[in-house]
């Protein structure tokens, strides 16, 4: 018997859509990363100084980097297939094509600094970024100023905050290392001067005023009078001032 009875067609609302979107791009930039190794459909070579090459895709490292934005569509490298890449490290150059193609990278003291200088470059902020977290979780008060003086030849901004805050905070440990003896003379009275400084007593100040000139005297005893302007005396003790400060041949007039 033939069934007769008929299925309705369901109503259509003009308003009425689906719209699906990928929840991940990691598959598509696996496949890509495979193409890259395998050498297929890559448009250009970069060559750095010491003659390593890296394979990619334009269209790739163009939509990562506004560096190789503008290098492929604006400058004179856009018509070539081999790109020199001067004055950047092959290792750094290598870590950062993956990390465009993967979103990965680890960072170690041993390629910090050339991941600062090759991403900075690049204009690569996520991986500056990442040096810069690197950096925080390593921070102590012997290194600290070092990292102050990446972060501000890097440009890293939150990391020099992060790191003059740590020296401020932490000052009475930070004198006591090597690094504090290689501040500049603008930056030791940018130091001193500070209101911010976390120290026992006004005698921690003094001495590390005092310790910083002898380490260079020839060059540096010309800026003591300059520091000794930061030093608030009157919160010394009349003791430490006859036992210490009176005694100092440096402070003597002659």
């Amino acid at each position: 018997m033939e069934n007769t009875k008929q299925i309705p067609e369901p109503r259509r609302c003009e308003s009425a859509k689906y719209k699906y979107k990928k929840s991940s791009y990691v598959e598509i930039f696996e496949v890509l990363q495979s193409l890259r190794w395998d050498e297929m459909f890559c448009d250009f070579k970069l060559e750095t100084d010491d003659g390593k090459i890296i394979c990619g895709h334009k269209v790739v490292l163009a939509s990562a980097s506004t560096y190789f934005h503008a290098m492929f569509k604006n400058c004179e490298e856009k018509n070539q297939y081999l790109v020199i890449m001067k004055q950047l490290d092959s290792t750094a150059l290598q870590l950062l094509v993956n990390f465009i193609y993967s979103g990965e990278i680890t960072v170690t003291e041993n390629n910090l600094q050339v991941l600062l200088e090759a991403s900075n470059i690049l204009q690569l902020q996520e991986v500056k970024e990442a040096c810069s977290d690197f950096l925080q979780t390593q921070m102590c008060p012997k290194n600290c100023i070092g990292i102050n003086a990446l972060a501000d030849l890097h440009s890293c901004t939150k990391l020099l905050r992060s790191s003059e805050l740590y020296i401020q905070q932490h000052f009475s440990d930070v004198v006591e290392g090597d690094e504090f003896l290689s501040l500049s003379s603008e930056q030791m009275v940018k130091l001193i001067a500070c209101d911010e400084l976390k120290v026992p007593s006004e005698e921690n100040v003094y001495e590390s005023v005092i310790r910083w000139v002898k380490y260079d005297l020839g060059s540096r005893k010309c800026i003591l009078p300059q520091l000794m302007e930061h030093v608030r005396l009157p919160l010394t003790s009349k003791d430490y001032i006859l036992k210490k400060i009176v005694k100092e041949s440096l402070l003597k007039i002659t």
